[in-house]
């Protein structure tokens, strides 16, 4: 299993396409994986967009600061 961690602040713009581009190299490579975002406080809409995918996707994981 390979882990990748990804720190974020204020990634509202970005999330949903770093999360598939993660998402679409692994399946290529046929790897198992977990995908570990830390968000770092973001005063944007960041936090609330990872929670939504994290209810939908079980290989990330989600921390906030």
């Amino acid at each position: 299993m390979i882990s990748i961690i990804t720190p974020t602040f204020n990634e509202e713009k970005n999330i949903k396409n770093l999360i598939y581009s993660v998402k679409k190299q692994l399946s290529i490579l046929k790897y198992d994986y977990e995908h570990i975002i830390i968000d770092n406080s973001s005063t944007d809409n960041t936090q609330s967009l990872l929670k939504k995918f994290v209810r939908r996707k079980k290989m990330l994981k989600l921390f906030l600061i």
